[in-house]
């Protein structure tokens, strides 16, 4: 699996424990490497194939990592090995490569990993974590209290890392709970007509039928009908973000920087390979499981660790109503208390009375709306997005429940603006 790793800019506290972010790319089969240079990476890329700083990158005072996967996706050879199927062999082969990372570089062991990523990333996020709690719930002799544990080798090592937290942004999580609201959120947003909605209803009953009967493949095929039939019902060019006149990186930007052969060579990458930011054969293979929910595993992780949820809001893919329509039903001790919650204001002092989002957090569970922003919340809000994973990162490291607080990250923007003038100072 090839990897690209980043330290912080800052490291906060201290590059000794400032935690190390993990991203990853949805698809199935969508390289990470992409939210390296289009996302939340120390570059943004230019048109011109140069680089900039990104002033939102989520490196700032945290280390980041960058790992492509399952194999045959970006530059993580498949070779010999086939290609994961399903998700919990994709969640091995993954965990084995967080192992060997951490062993490899043991002084990185005391800084907690938050496991992040978006869009199908909402399936990777969740499937890895629960393997790693549940690693380590074997180690600990806790994992009869697991409420969904899954058949792990028998041989698996306990991790030599701790999980701080996960996060996902715009994901695609539980397919049947989204795909039953996939026609009112295109009415709600103005993308079809009544008559349209009655349409893309009927189809979604197909998919979500077809799910139910776990014909897999097929309700895949019929799903991606129904976002075929919206999208050209309603001549939008992405339904990732209905304000675009085109899709994300529909230049294909970052695939061309990353075949530049000198690019290749600068960042060690096998200069064979043809870098696709998205793998079709990785899709291919992978898509039966893709109508597969893992929302079952969230319970689990809500016990053990802290988890974000957060969507743009002109996503009529992942969206907002798409994420709270499993959200709403999780079966979890703090379901009541989050129903029950008022979401809030999310505003920072930097944008004066501007609103960013909208924040409702109980417990170890945070849901965060980002306003102006689409399907890439990174790409869209590069500074809020940095600001809102800084301050729910800082959240997790009070005593026992935390909710989202910003003013558990004030502290740390403070310490990263007096780092900054420092170095300022020096030069």
């Amino acid at each position: 699996m090839y990897y690209a790793y980043f330290e912080a800019e800052h490291p906060y506290p201290n590059k000794e424990t400032a935690p190390i972010i993990l991203w990853l790319q949805g698809g199935p089969g969508c390289s990470s490497l992409f939210g390296l240079f289009y996302l939340n990476g120390p570059f943004q890329l230019q048109v011109d194939m140069t680089l900039r700083d990104n002033p939102g990158k989520w490196s700032r005072q945290y280390g980041m990592l960058f790992l492509d996967q399952p194999i045959g996706t970006g530059f993580s050879i498949a070779g010999e090995q086939a290609i994961p199927r399903e998700e919990l062999s994709l969640a091995g082969d993954l965990y084995r490569a967080l192992q060997a990372f951490y062993t490899s570089h043991a002084q990185y062991q005391d800084r907690p990993l938050f496991i992040t990523g978006e869009s199908y990333a909402g399936k990777y996020v969740p499937s890895i974590s629960h393997f790693i709690v549940q690693a380590q719930a074997i180690a600990d002799g806790t994992a009869h209290l697991l409420k969904k544990p899954r058949a792990l080798p028998a041989d698996v090592e306990p991790p030599v890392f701790k999980l701080g937290g996960l996060a996902i942004g715009n994901g695609f999580t539980d397919a049947v709970e989204q795909t039953l609201v996939q026609a009112e959120v295109a009415y709600n947003m103005g993308l079809i007509d009544s008559r349209q909605r009655q349409q893309a209803e009927a189809i979604q009953t197909d998919v979500v039928e077809l799910a139910r009967n776990k014909q897999w493949t097929a309700a895949r095929k019929r799903s991606d009908e129904l976002l075929a039939f919206i999208t050209n019902a309603s001549a939008t060019p992405t339904l990732e973000d209905i304000r675009r006149d085109k899709g994300y990186d529909a230049e294909d930007r970052v695939g061309s920087y990353l075949n530049m052969p000198a690019v290749k060579a600068n960042m060690n990458a096998p200069k064979d390979i043809v870098y696709e930011a998205c793998s079709k054969v990785v899709d291919g293979i992978m898509g039966h499981d893709v109508m597969k929910s893992v929302a079952n595993l969230i319970p689990d992780l809500l016990e053990r660790s802290h988890v974000l949820l957060y969507q743009g809001q002109f996503d009529a893919e992942c969206g907002v109503a798409s994420n709270e329509a499993w959200i709403s039903k999780l079966a979890w001790p703090g379901h009541s208390g989050f129903s029950e919650t008022e979401r809030w204001f999310w505003r920072d002092a930097e944008y004066g009375q501007a609103v960013l989002g909208y924040v409702k957090s109980h417990k170890k569970l945070t849901h965060v709306v980002i306003r102006n922003a689409g399907h890439m919340v990174p790409h869209d809000r590069p500074v809020v997005s940095q600001k809102m994973i800084e301050t729910w990162i800082e959240s997790t490291k009070a005593e026992g429940d935390s909710d989202f607080a910003p003013e558990a990250a004030q502290q740390a923007q403070r310490y990263v603006a007096a780092a900054q003038q420092a170095a300022t100072a020096a030069v």
